[in-house]
């Protein structure tokens, strides 16, 4: 059975997605059904942690309470989509997005991106201080939520809300996180994402703020990672937005663009080697050691380059 005639008809007014939705691989928010650009075959599912019980089917009616119960009930392949009603959702052990080809979409509820993530979040229960609230191991695209973590380990992911691949290999392929917040609500947790392994994955426009205490980074990647793309996005209170560990296999391809950070450095490469471009970022500090590890001389030897970033104006 099919997902319109399971659901039947599901418009862009009840899907509550940007405008730019474009970015979803086709589902267009602007007018169009999301049921003529859904591959044949695609569920869409409803998860609400505040009103969704534990056994529902996931329809709109009778939405499941976490997101783990949601991508239980999708297919992997099948790319179906995930609707997140609000409200915080406390989680007690790491969610495994393990479903190929799923779509994750926070409804808007009426907020500037930057605040959906107070009402949209996974966050770690008191008790739970080993692990990150969600782990990405398949392609996916999630868009809106937030990730809050307790973890204070002492692996090179500790402390990360979101861990992507960490597997040893360059899987998952075409991961994209969009719009997503990752605050540090003064807690245990030290970073946003973690990354080690992945191909061709975007992060845009999304939100790691140090707030209560700095983030020592925004983003830590290492390992076996291929054409990562970080674009549009906002660093607050992070020591460093960015920072490298070692890389295999002459990654990590990386174009760092668009971003904006504020009260912290851009990028700690701890003198590893890498490959990539850094471009059109903004940043409150001078050129050089105010803003990387070392200087562009040192990064261009690392094999990153910069190339019309803006600093802070002086009289």
């Amino acid at each position: 059975m099919s997902a319109k005639q399971r659901f039947g008809h599901l418009g862009a007014d009840e899907l509550t997605v940007e405008t730019d939705a474009s970015f979803l691989g086709g589902l267009n928010a602007e007018g169009a059904s999301l049921w003529s650009n859904l591959d044949d075959g695609a569920q869409v599912f409803y998860c609400d942690p505040t009103n969704g019980a534990a056994g529902n089917v996931g329809s709109r009616d009778a939405p499941v309470n976490t997101m783990a119960a949601a991508l239980a009930l999708c297919t992997s392949g099948r790319n179906d989509v995930i609707i997140r009603f609000p409200g915080g959702e406390e989680v007690t052990e790491t969610c495994d997005f393990n479903v190929a080809g799923v779509t994750v979409i926070a409804c808007t509820a009426g907020l500037a991106p930057g605040a959906k993530g107070e009402y949209f979040s996974m966050y770690a229960a008191s008790t739970f201080t080993d692990g990150p609230v969600a782990t990405i191991t398949e392609r996916c695209t999630i868009s809106g939520m937030a990730f809050v973590s307790r973890d204070a380990g002492t692996t090179f992911y500790s402390g990360a809300a979101m861990l992507i691949g960490g597997e040893g290999t360059a899987l998952p392929f075409g991961v994209h996180i969009h719009k997503c917040r990752f605050p540090k609500w003064n807690l245990d947790n030290s970073k946003g994402i973690a990354i080690e392994g992945t191909s061709d994955c975007l992060i845009e426009e999304c939100y790691f703020e140090g707030v209560g205490s700095d983030f020592t980074t925004g983003i830590y990647v290492q390992g076996a990672t291929q054409n990562l793309e970080i674009r549009n996005c906002r660093f607050r209170d992070c020591t460093y937005a960015i920072t490298h560990g070692a890389f295999a296999g002459g990654g990590p391809h990386c174009i760092y663009k668009g971003n904006v950070v504020e009260d912290g450095k851009m990028l700690d490469s701890n003198s590893n080697a890498a490959t990539g471009l850094i471009a059109d970022n903004w940043f409150e500090t001078a050129v050089g050691t105010s803003t990387f590890d070392v200087n562009y001389a040192a990064l261009a030897a690392l094999g990153l380059y910069c190339s019309g970033n803006n600093y802070a104006e002086t009289d």
